[in-house]
């Protein structure tokens, strides 16, 4: 990476810093998801390394050294780190009086203060706060230090903070961070220089373009605060995956009983193309109820790739008969470009209603109620990588329509929301599990050329969503090209129908444009949300039936993905909902059906067997899909963002580079 400074507060560099080498592990390594949607297994181990050399006793902060305005950085930043992190905390230079005075000595003092061996939030700042500035600073040495000491894992980060440059001889720490990532290509070093002169921040921002990790730099308070948070969110924070942990059966006779609600399985890999039969499938038998719908998503989220492009992964669900029969209803599938950072890989399909559609095997009035689903992943990226899937089961049942307000016919239009200025500084969320919940006022935030970020916008029936988002000022490197593409997904995770004011014309693909300084992105739902508007509504308003949670995703998506793309664009985004409240079904999720008609033994059961998908858990019958998601989202930082998202994936980036893959945020992988 060039030396192109990112000038930005200093704590929240640090905490990007951190987060972002946290964000960078892989689906690969989930074994033990748990329910509540913490990124359990899939956040990074992270070692924050503090500069605690004699340069930073300088009072030139504000009045203040700047040895105290780096503790106040990362005792701000540890609360919001997220439960499952790992994170440890070396120093050099923290010396005493006799070691300080030799500079053979002071050369070699490299501490650990607090061992990568879980999060212990108290240790943190106990020992942040113990830091006494005296010594030299042996960069290259702790950098080594740093990765001996963290645990094995498949992906490992460092975010080093320092005020100058390494001054005890030996290889340069640029050399000693080239031959660590030959050594550990999964590990990534995120920079922050402090009050650095230009050789410094040179120095720093080689050790970041090395390891494929980022540099930023501060000269105030504000900016450490804020490039730590940004950090760190970063190296730990990844595709936050939400539900609970089952394994669905390799086959449809070994189906895995699964009642309604949200569930997270694991895909083993891929193949050698899409949709060439092999492929990696898991298979779920449902129990409907007469007259119900089964609404089903699988999102799928891939880890960083390799920079190439041109690759194609696909998710495709289908539907048969207890015998193996196609429901004939076809397939539904979803793929994506999996190098692109557009996002997750989401395929989501409606059911008859059950008992209620003649000539259909599975939903005709014959039909026992009894369906299989199928999950398949097809596709080259990652293609020996076993990765997660997010699997949403929600039962419709059949309701009293009389008195409901009619369906949409045609596009509503509304005038769209004002291009925002300014306004409240959020981190991102790079998932639908910790999404960004809209504020009452406009939200200020940074994303990563390869990032995906997703807010949350609650919907009553009878409202309509409403969005714009002013690019703020960067300067990408010469020939990098940045689209920016938004779009509005469903409770449901179906596309919904949008368009982009003045023009009415509706669309699910949502908002595409080349993205420079100053670019207004503004989106308006093209109906408001109806209950009638699936079965009764014109095409633009059939994704528009259900409310609850709407999101928008956003992406910010770069013409190539060399390390050159690491820096932030800032952006300013706005979200409201119009229309007044009205009438609707409360429906949550769970259909008619009692436990006991829905026949699964032990839904949710994941099997003992199972090498992949976590232990054991039997579900509780599902969870509120129209519910908000837990403050605790899948290891995400609380509503710190999305960031991620946050995508971790994950960059934090993820950003989410937390995701990675096209899908999600390679987070700062």
């Amino acid at each position: 990476m060039s030396s192109r400074l990112l000038l930005r507060p200093l704590s929240a560099l640090l905490v990007v810093l951190l987060v972002s080498g946290l964000s960078l592990a892989v689906p690969g390594m989930l074994t033990a998801a748990r329910a509540e949607g913490y990124n359990t297994g899939r956040t990074a181990p992270s070692m924050l390394v503090l500069d605690a050399s004699g340069s930073m006793r300088d009072q030139d902060v504000g009045g203040r050294s700047r040895m105290d305005v780096a503790k106040e950085a990362i005792t701000t930043l540890v609360p919001m780190l997220p439960e499952d992190a790992t994170v440890g905390l070396m120093t050099y230079g923290n010396s005493d009086p006799q070691t300080a005075a030799s500079q053979e000595a002071g050369c070699k003092d490299v501490k650990m203060l607090v061992a990568p061996e879980g999060l212990d939030r108290d240790a943190l700042i106990r020992e942040t706060e113990g830091v006494t500035p005296a010594g030299y600073t042996p960069i290259g040495l702790s950098l080594k230090k740093a990765a001996k000491e963290l645990p094995e894992a498949e992906m490992r980060s460092i975010v080093l903070v320092s005020d100058g440059i390494d001054e005890c001889g030996g290889p340069p720490a640029c050399e000693v961070a080239k031959n660590l990532v030959k050594r550990h290509p999964e590990l990534r070093i995120h920079t922050i220089g402090f009050k650095a002169e230009q050789e410094a921040r040179d120095e720093l921002a080689c050790i970041a373009e090395a390891t494929g990790g980022t540099f930023a730099d501060a000269s105030d308070a504000e900016t450490l605060r804020d490039e730590l948070l940004v950090k760190m969110t970063r190296a730990i924070q990844n595709y936050a995956t939400n539900g609970q942990p089952i394994t669905g059966g390799t086959s449809a006779e070994d189906a895995v009983d699964m009642v309604p609600g949200s569930y997270l399985d694991v895909l083993e890999h891929g193949s050698p193309q899409i949709d060439d039969g092999e492929g990696f499938s898991r298979f779920y038998r449902l129990q409907l109820a007469p007259g119900e719908i089964a609404h089903l998503s699988a999102t799928m989220v891939l880890p960083g790739g390799d920079g190439q492009t041109n690759r194609l992964a696909q998710l495709a669900l289908s539907t048969s008969n207890a015998d193996g029969v196609d429901c004939r209803m076809g397939e539904v599938q979803a793929r994506a470009e999996a190098d692109l950072g557009e996002g997750p890989i989401t395929a989501a399909i409606d059911t008859p209603r059950m008992g209620q559609t003649e000539n259909l095997t599975c939903f005709g009035a014959d039909a026992d109620g009894s369906v299989i689903l199928e999950v398949e992943r097809t596709g080259d990226p990652s293609i020996d990588e076993a990765v997660p899937v997010e699997i949403q089961f929600f039962a419709e049942e059949e309701v009293d329509r009389d008195g409901l307000p009619p369906a949409a016919q045609h596009v509503r239009a509304h005038d769209p929301l004002p291009a925002p200025k300014d306004g409240a500084q959020i981190q991102p969320g790079f998932s639908f599990a910790s999404a960004v919940p809209a504020q009452d006022r406009p939200m200020r935030g940074t994303i990563i050329p390869g990032e995906v970020q997703f807010f949350r916008i609650p919907v009553e029936y009878g409202q309509q969503v409403r969005a714009s988002l002013r690019v703020g000022e960067f300067d990408a490197p010469k020939g990098m090209e940045l689209s920016l593409q938004a779009k509005l997904i469903s409770p449901l995770r179906d596309g919904v129908y949008t368009v982009q004011p003045p023009v009415t014309d509706a669309s699910v693909r949502g908002f595409s444009g080349k993205a420079k300084p100053g670019l207004v992105m503004q989106l308006n739902q093209a109906t408001p949300v109806q209950f009638k508007n699936r079965e009764g509504g014109g095409t633009e308003a059939r994704s528009s039936f259900l409310a609850g949670d709407y999101y928008l995703q956003v992406a910010m998506v770069p013409s190539d993905y060399t390390a050159q793309r690491l820096f932030e664009v800032p952006y300013v985004l706005d979200l409201q909902t119009v229309g007044k409240a009205g009438k609707g079904p409360e429906l949550t999720g769970q259909g008619a059906a009692s436990a006991e008609d829905r026949t699964a033994a032990a839904p949710g059961q994941a099997s003992e067997a199972s090498d992949g998908g976590g232990e054991p858990v039997a579900s509780d019958g599902g969870v509120d899909l129209e519910a908000p998601p837990a403050s605790k989202d899948g290891g995400g930082i609380p509503t710190m963002l999305w960031v991620m998202l946050g995508g971790l994936a994950a960059g934090v980036a993820l950003a989410g580079i937390a995701i990675g893959a096209v899908v999600l945020v390679r987070r700062l992988r």
